[in-house]
């Protein structure tokens, strides 16, 4: 606790990170958090999630804001509601004795709740660009004395197409304020936004630690909601051997997940943050042992869990942002052992896969949900091999006399099978596995890539194009999908059934050529190359 106190923090502050169980600050806590206490500059850091820059930007503004509960003094944009619960629950917990009220704003939430937290007052607001904007539009929300504007995840915010909301929501903040930009990676668009809003920034870049090659395989699977829990149990009795994480969204949810697997007979617990610390350690211990060998987690409550030799990673629901991916499949796949990371996936959920699946590249493939004969057929080769690795002993003792005496009841095909009935009741019933049923979704297959004559430079952003498409066709904006924008065109997804007409309806000219049309080989080669 010492290089805390050194970064100049508060004695109750050095007390709340103790009782958190900090020992040492991470380099880009080292770096931020001393610079924002003794200067006034605004600060650009290229850092990853899980490099602890949460804490790095909030331990200081949390230090320096003055409790007052009429004002927002900080503002934090965050791409997802839930890395909008994550970082407000962290940024809460260093707030001991401080009494600064902060608020996680959100959409997919009833604005009841907000609005009474933001009439009632709050000195910080953890917030998704498009819930945050409503706001101030709504009037609800005022930035007149903000002295903190924290972007969070740059570049994921900008690849979801939030740059318009993010430039608005500046305009509402006065020029005397401090912009902190957090960014895994620096693409033009980042720099771009610093450069615009920010006065005399610093850049601090915080390199990742190499890390060892992953063997991991990852898969994703697609599947209704009402189908996941079935579709768990057939991946899990795939693998007679599965040791691993399965990672849901809600702690309501990782209840429910263990629950269910528990009473279908798997060694399951669950993980998550309203479990005191004897109870994890309790969890933990059986997990680490073996005698729990499937653990539903949050992921919050899975930060510090490194355990060797999980055979695989299930996103029962799929992660919100490609950091948190690459967290949650990197903890398979060690030491040179083969894991396996598996994501669920259902039809809303296909923008945030996109996004995953440009970040892994090819290493993400589509699976197909194991059919109920593959399962019973590993099952019976697991069986077989078990009860062979047995056959090698030479004293089998009482058994080879009871062996004997079955023997002088019954031919040797129907004892062999009586025993094995008995020793595994249950484990090739066919019967105990319900029905999935086929997902109803626009696949690769029924959809048409289009090329747009008209790209970045034209000031084309995701989103502003697939409103285009919308308002000028009656498409809706969902289902314009997998949009990549380049510096002179872009490309786009749409249902094949509506390519034809889309590209009728948009069939104006630009220097003799049509404004969208269907994407030729060659120019997907041109994007890639």
């Amino acid at each position: 606790m010492e290089q805390f106190r050194g970064l100049g923090l508060s004695e109750a502050m050095i007390k709340t990170l103790a009782r958190k169980g900090f020992q040492e600050p991470t380099p880009v806590q080292r770096e931020i958090i001393p610079f924002l206490m003794t200067t006034e500059s605004d600060v650009v850091a290229q850092a990853a999630t899980g490099t602890g820059k949460t804490a790095a930007f909030g331990i200081p503004i949390i230090e320096k804001l003055e409790p007052n509960g009429k004002q927002v003094k900080a503002l934090v944009l965050v791409p997802t509601r839930e890395l909008a619960l994550q970082v407000s629950g962290e940024l809460s917990s260093f707030n001991t004795g401080r009494k600064l009220q902060i608020l996680p704003a959100y959409g997919g939430q009833g604005m009841g709740l907000q609005l009474k937290s933001l009439k009632q007052g709050v000195d910080m607001v953890v917030g998704t660009p498009g819930r945050v904007l409503d706001h101030l539009k709504r009037g609800t929300l005022c930035l007149d004395n903000l002295s903190f504007l924290v972007l969070d995840e740059a570049d994921q915010m900008l690849d979801m197409g939030f740059i318009e909301d993010i430039e608005t929501i500046i305009s509402y903040a006065p020029a005397q304020r401090r912009t902190l930009l957090f960014s895994a990676t620096m693409p033009r668009q980042v720099i771009g936004i610093a450069k615009r809003f920010m006065k005399n920034y610093e850049t601090v870049s915080i390199a990742r630690k190499p890390e060892a090659k992953r063997l991991t395989e990852q898969i994703y699977y697609e599947v209704r909601e009402q189908d996941k829990f079935e579709a768990l149990c057939r991946i899990i009795d795939m693998d007679p051997e599965f040791y691993g994480l399965v990672f849901c969204r809600t702690r309501i949810e990782t209840a429910e997940i263990a629950e269910k697997l528990t009473s279908r007979g798997y060694a399951a617990d669950g993980i998550h943050g309203e479990i005191d610390q004897y109870g994890r350690e309790k969890i933990m211990r059986a997990f680490r042992d073996k005698n729990i060998t499937i653990l539903a987690a949050t992921d919050v409550a899975a930060r510090g869990i490194d355990i060797e030799h999980l055979t695989h990673v299930i996103n029962y629901t799929i992660p919100q942002d490609t950091d948190a991916y690459t967290h949650r499949i990197g903890r398979t796949g060690r030491a040179g052992r083969k894991g396996t990371a598996v994501t669920l996936v259902t039809p809303k959920e296909n923008r945030m896969l996109d996004i995953i699946r440009k970040a892994s590249g090819s290493a993400l493939r589509k699976g197909s949900i194991p059919k109920v004969s593959e399962i019973i057929a590993a099952k019976r080769a697991h069986i077989r091999a078990e009860i062979e690795q047995t056959m090698t002993g030479n004293d089998f003792g009482e058994y080879s006399v009871l062996a004997a005496e079955l023997l002088t009841s019954g031919d040797i095909k129907t004892v062999l099978a009586a025993c094995l009935q008995h020793a595994f009741s249950g484990k090739l019933d066919a019967s105990s596995y319900g029905e999935i049923r086929q997902v109803k979704t626009e696949t690769a297959s029924a959809n048409t890539r289009l090329f747009v004559a008209r790209g970045r430079r034209h000031g084309i952003t995701p989103r502003k194009l697939a409103k285009f498409i919308s308002q000028t066709t009656g498409l809706k904006e969902k289902l314009v999908r997998d949009i990549e924008i380049r510096d002179d065109f872009a490309f786009v997804s749409i249902p094949s059934a509506e390519a034809a007409r889309i590209q009728k309806q948009l069939r104006g000219k630009r220097g003799g050529r049509p404004l969208i049309s269907t994407a030729k080989p060659e120019q997907g080669r041109r994007a890639a190359g």
